[in-house]
C-alpha cells in the first residue's frame, strides 16, 4: 500500500456523520464515542474517504488504545500500521509509559507488540480504563523513572524558566530606571543648589563693592 495515498489526522466535528457510520457498521456504541471524539485519529484519503480510525485515551502516564473500525478488510494491517505509527507519536508527546488495548487482531501483537498483561502489569490499569479482571494486552514504552519528563512538563519547566528570568530582567530594569531616575534628582538639586549659590553670592558681592566718591 502507498501510504503517501493516505492521510492520518485527528478527527474532528466534521468527521462524525462518517464515523457514526463506522461505529455502527463494526458493532461499536455510537454515541458513547461520539462523546470522546477528541480522542480518536483516523485515515482518510486525500479526496476525504474515511478509510480507518482507533482512539487513544490518557489517564495519567497510560494510554489506552480502544474502538478500531476500518474499511478496507483487504488493508487492515497497512492501515493499522499508520495509525499504529501515529499513536506511538501521540504517546511519546505525552510521555506515556504504557500502552493497553483489548484489541484482538493478530497485527497488535505480532507486528506493534502487545503482550498479554500479568497480574502484576495489570495493578498498574487505570480504573477508568475497564475491568481489570478482563483480557488486557500492554505495550511497555518506557520505564517510568523519577527523571524522565514528557515533552509537554519539558516544555512547561522551559516556560517557567523563561517567565522567571524575564522576571528578573524586569526588575533589574525598574532598579536600573529608579537609579536613573535619583541620579537625574541629585544632579538637578545640585545644579541648582550650585545656581542658587552662585546668585547669593553674586548680590553679596554687588551690595558689598566700594562706591567711587565725586
Amino acid at each position: 500500500m502507498d501510504a503517501a495515498r493516505f492521510l492520518v489526522r485527528r478527527a474532528t466535528v466534521d468527521d462524525l456523520p462518517g464515523l457514526a457510520t463506522l461505529w455502527a457498521r463494526c458493532g461499536l456504541q455510537v454515541l458513547d464515542l461520539e462523546r470522546h471524539l477528541t480522542e480518536f485519529q483516523l485515515v482518510s484519503s486525500w479526496d476525504g474517504d474515511l478509510e480507518a480510525t482507533l482512539a487513544l485515551r490518557i489517564q495519567g502516564q497510560e494510554g489506552l488504545l480502544h474502538s478500531e473500525a476500518i474499511t478496507r478488510p483487504e488493508q487492515e494491517d497497512d492501515l493499522r500500521q499508520l495509525l499504529w505509527d501515529r499513536m506511538r507519536n501521540l504517546a511519546r508527546n505525552h510521555g506515556l509509559v504504557r500502552l493497553w488495548t483489548q484489541e484482538q487482531a493478530p497485527f497488535w501483537h505480532q507486528v506493534a507488540g502487545f503482550e498479554v498483561a500479568l497480574p502484576e502489569h495489570l495493578k498498574k490499569l487505570p480504573p477508568a480504563f475497564g475491568n481489570p479482571h478482563q483480557r488486557w494486552f500492554a505495550s511497555l514504552l518506557r520505564h517510568n523513572t523519577p527523571g524522565a519528563l514528557s515533552l509537554e512538563q519539558e516544555f512547561e519547566l522551559f516556560q517557567q524558566s523563561s517567565r522567571a528570568s524575564l522576571n528578573r530582567v524586569l526588575d533589574q530594569t525598574r532598579k536600573l530606571r529608579i537609579t536613573g531616575y535619583l541620579v537625574a534628582v541629585a544632579l538637578f538639586l545640585g545644579v541648582f543648589g550650585l545656581a542658587v549659590y552662585l546668585a547669593i553670592r553674586g548680590a553679596r558681592d554687588r551690595s558689598g563693592a566700594p562706591r567711587l566718591r565725586r
